[in-house]
């Protein structure tokens, strides 16, 4: 396998670069990681939140790690839905 074959997606019967499709057996593990993505996510904003509201200063680690939440929410969202 060379280096560009192994960064490329799989290519679907249409010919387009596709992700995994969501089936009954991985399904569960796309729900539990929304689940824990979205858990995480709302503590980051709560803390946030508090931390402004004592006016204390943000580490600036904090918004990194929301916008790096919200990215991996959306890859999990955007992912092709199983059908049935």
């Amino acid at each position: 396998m060379t280096l560009p074959g192994a960064e490329i997606p799989p290519r679907d019967e249409g010919g387009t670069e596709s992700l995994p499709k969501i089936t009954t057996l991985n399904r569960g593990l796309y729900a539990m990681v929304f689940y824990m993505l979205g858990i995480a996510l709302l503590l980051l904003i709560l803390g946030w939140i508090l931390i402004v509201l004592f006016d204390k200063s943000v580490p600036d680690g904090i918004p990194v790690v929301v916008a790096t939440i919200v990215g991996a929410l959306v890859g999990v969202i955007s992912s092709e839905k199983a059908s049935g």
